[in-house]
């Protein structure tokens, strides 16, 4: 029974929801530079008058039922907008904002475009679909989201990110084990993989060329390396990779494997996929303590936003605004001196809204509408909003007590 508790502990016990939030962000995020990617084609791949018309995908499928929302569509205007509402949905669940419906409507639309043109597809494709629907069953709204900052600023969202099950990350580590596993058996029953030249005929397909590589590459006994050490790496990265103690450097040779793929053969976003799903190896809690180490390391220096005389920043979107300051380059307190304000550690003045905007990446995107970050400091700490909040340069700095 102690064997069981500990297998069923390790399967769905409960921690930090951080890594899931990170899977959230590297899945969504690929997912949408790769669809802007295949949008320079548009035509060619998913209209009537490219390679692929509708009945292609029927064909395709040989009559087995697939979920595609795209099923006999030939209206390039109706296949267009879904897939604009695919790359918002792409950029929604990047961001973390409305999670649970922006990544059921991305695996959604992302399958439906997959069966509509399977050819365009490589096995980095695969797997980010198979990444995708993880992310749409996982609380990966849960941390490193919009949802979790507007929960603090709301008062809903604990200070702290409430643990959760972690089902979805075993599953994301058995499903990038089992890619490598299957990789390793296919490859093993191919003659040139056993006999060590498999890698001499891959760089013979030139339509992949990218950048060039010594001539000693394709030579004996360099392919033999290459190829053998290319199923130890795989069979490591299906094994090995679990055991703590190893699996640092398990990964760093995968990273090392992919970098080598991706610097010398064009196949469009393979390696950084593969890459992005290592860090499900990591629980929250060591992904959260390695972002404090590098925040403590970040250069940079800090700056004091002092509130107006008599008002304090609020605890709810106090929380909120500290979330967006990732590097903890920014420190909140209240002010002695009638309007808001704000100092370097030195104590010559600042300009508020933009020295607390340029140290808080979770907000940069509102770089592109500068005032509604100077609306939501106003709001932290119950500021009227028609007051300004630029440091008076005549006006001696305040003092931080």
């Amino acid at each position: 029974m102690t064997a069981l508790k500990r297998i069923d502990e390790a399967l769905f016990g409960f921690g930090s929801p951080v890594t899931l939030g990170l899977i959230r962000i590297l899945t969504a995020s690929l997912a949408l530079v790769n669809f802007l990617l295949i949008a320079l084609d548009f035509d060619a791949w998913f209209t009537e008058r490219g390679f692929y018309p509708a009945w292609f995908a029927e064909r395709w499928a040989e009559g087995i039922p697939r979920l595609n929302l795209l099923s006999g569509v030939t209206d390039p205007g109706l296949t267009a907008t879904l897939y604009v509402l695919l790359l918002v949905a792409c950029l929604l669940t990047t961001l973390g904002l409305w999670t649970r419906v922006a990544s059921v409507a991305m695996f959604v639309l992302m399958v439906s475009f997959h069966h509509r043109t399977p050819d365009v597809l490589h096995s980095g494709d695969t797997l980010l679909r198979a990444m995708a629907f993880i992310v749409m069953v996982a609380p990966s709204g849960a941390a490193l989201s919009l949802d979790r900052v507007i929960g603090l600023w709301r008062g809903t969202a604990p200070a702290e990110p409430a643990p959760v099950s972690l089902w979805p990350q075993r599953l994301a580590q058995f499903q990038v084990a089992i890619v490598y596993f299957t990789t390793v058996w296919h490859k093993w029953y191919g003659p040139a993989w056993r006999d060590g030249t498999a890698t001499w005929y891959v760089p013979q397909l030139h339509e992949f060329d990218r950048f060039p590589v010594p001539a000693f590459v394709d030579q004996t006994p360099f392919v033999q390396i290459t190829t053998y050490g290319t199923l130890l790496v795989e069979l490591a990265l299906a094994t090995l990779v679990f055991a703590r103690p190893l699996r640092k450097w398990v990964l760093l040779a995968g990273v090392l494997l992919h970098a080598g793929i991706e610097y010398r053969f064009n196949i469009p976003l393979f390696g950084w996929i593969m890459v992005s799903t290592y860090v499900a190896f990591y629980s929250g809690e060591e992904v959260a303590a390695w972002w404090r180490r590098l925040a403590a390391r970040a250069p940079g220096r800090k700056v004091v936003a002092l509130s107006s005389k008599g008002l304090a920043w609020q605890p709810g979107p106090l929380r909120a605004l500290q979330a967006l300051d990732a590097f903890d380059k920014v420190e909140y307190r209240r002010g002695e001196t009638p309007g808001m304000s704000a100092q370097t550690e030195d104590g010559a003045p600042a300009d508020l809204a933009r020295a607390t905007l340029a140290r808080s990446p979770g907000a940069w995107a509102l770089w592109l509408v500068p005032p509604l970050w100077a609306r939501l400091l106003r709001d932290a700490c119950g500021q009227p909003n028609e007051k300004p909040l630029v440091a008076d340069p005549d006006r001696a700095p305040a003092r931080v007590p």
